[in-house]
């Protein structure tokens, strides 16, 4: 009983959690692009780059168990 009403609660929040996680993605890459181009380290770009293949496989295994389970 407990895991039907969490998966509920999840789906539920999904739509808020996937834009919560665009806002930050975004303002991520705003932080970035806003800094002049010589503050623009090597290892920034790898923390943003790395956040971003991040957020493409939590979204990917987010579709990909919504199409199984469905």
């Amino acid at each position: 009983m407990l895991n039907a009403g969490c998966l509920f609660w999840l789906l539920r929040l999904q739509p808020f959690f996937a834009t919560v996680a665009a806002g930050a993605l975004l303002y991520q890459i705003w932080i970035v692009r806003r800094r002049r181009f010589s503050l623009q380290s090597s290892s920034v770009k790898a923390i943003l780059a790395i956040s971003i293949a991040l957020n493409v496989m939590v979204i990917g295994g987010w579709i990909a168990l919504s199409i199984r389970y469905r």
